[in-house]
Formats: C-alpha cells, sequence, structure tokens
C-alpha cells in the first residue's frame, strides 16, 4: 500500500518548487525542459496558480531521481545534493553550452549582455578588437557600471551564444603599454587588426 504523505498534493507547492529551481540551478524554461512539464504549468506551480497533480509530481520526482512521496512531503528536506542527479547532471552537459538562458548562473550575464547588444554593438564598438577593460569603460560611459569579473563573465556568455567572438592577444594597458600576459580581446567578425587605443 502506498504511503499517504501527498501534503503537496492539498497545499500550496510554489515554495517547494522555487526552492527546487535554485537547488538545481535552473531557470522555469530549463526545469521545464529537464521535467518535460510545460514551461507556462511550471510558471503557473512557481507563482501559485495553478495545484501540483501526482501526475506532475511524478515527472519532477523522477527528474530529480527522488520518490514522489520525498518531493510531495513536506518534512522531507531537500539538498544541494539534487542537482548531482543522474538526470540533472545529463541536462547540464547537454544543454549548458547551447541553451545558457535555462541556467540562473547566467543570468546575470544576459541581463548585461542585453545591454551590450543594444547600445555597444549597433555604436560598432566591436567592429575592432576590444579589450575587456575598454568594454567596461565603454558600458561606464553609458550608465552601466560593471565590475572586471562581471564583464568578463558577460563577454565570454556573449561568445556561447555566437554573438562576438574572441581570441587571446597581448594585454595593452591603458596606457598604451603593451604587456607579455595574454588575455582574451571580443569582436563581431573576423578580424587580424591590433586592439585599438583605449576609448
Amino acid at each position: 500500500m502506498e504511503e499517504k504523505t501527498d501534503s503537496y498534493l492539498q497545499n500550496d507547492f510554489r515554495d517547494r518548487i522555487n526552492q527546487i529551481m535554485d537547488l538545481v540551478g535552473l531557470e522555469i524554461a530549463g526545469f521545464a525542459e529537464l521535467t518535460k512539464v510545460s514551461e507556462s504549468h511550471i510558471y503557473a506551480l512557481s507563482n501559485g496558480s495553478k495545484k501540483l497533480t501526482a501526475e506532475i509530481a511524478k515527472k519532477i520526482a523522477d527528474a530529480l531521481k527522488i520518490k514522489s512521496t520525498q518531493l510531495l512531503n513536506p518534512s522531507y528536506i531537500l539538498s544541494a545534493n539534487i542537482r548531482k542527479a543522474l538526470p540533472v547532471k545529463k541536462f547540464y552537459d547537454t544543454f549548458k553550452k547551447g541553451n545558457p538562458e535555462y541556467f540562473t548562473e547566467t543570468k546575470a550575464a544576459r541581463k548585461s549582455s542585453y545591454f551590450i547588444l543594444q547600445e555597444l554593438v549597433p555604436a560598432g564598438i566591436f567592429k575592432e578588437p576590444k579589450y575587456g577593460w575598454q568594454i567596461r569603460a565603454a558600458c561606464a560611459e553609458r550608465g552601466l557600471d560593471l565590475s572586471s569579473k562581471q564583464v568578463s563573465q558577460t563577454l565570454n556568455y556573449m561568445v556561447e551564444i555566437a554573438k562576438l567572438k574572441s581570441e587571446k592577444r597581448k594585454l595593452k594597458r591603458k596606457n598604451g603599454e603593451t604587456m607579455d600576459r595574454e588575455v582574451y580581446v571580443y569582436y563581431s567578425a573576423e578580424q587580424t587588426e591590433e586592439p585599438d587605443s583605449p576609448l
């Protein structure tokens, strides 16, 4: 006889599903793809406008490699270990590069990349190879203050989604001095020129 621990079938599943998405590091679209539940249904569960059914609970539990009774039991504590579940690991391997919009860790980069696509690309900034510090300065001039790490993450994200290209060049500092250390430069098309002088 199946154990009755299905409290979440009667109660709000919103906090539980949002916790799960946080633990596995997925946006709604990514979680929908992982569980094979429609994006609109996951969205409705996450905002509390739809109740969980046993059928959907099984799909979510299967994707996390846990029992439905564990998923539905409010006393069962979910941990970050569910991110190590085989279906989740396979999902990361399959979609991480081609579908970065599925993953919460790319959220900040996606926001700043939108700014760069709307502000810097049309201005022709990337017609010539640019260093990260040059892009950071260009963003600041237009009102977006990013750290060096944020700029690097954003530019690498844009390379992943094929909006920019990159290659390694010797670092040229703001004073024009060229260093032996190599860093990535970023550009919008095949370029062979040296990165230009500071913006």
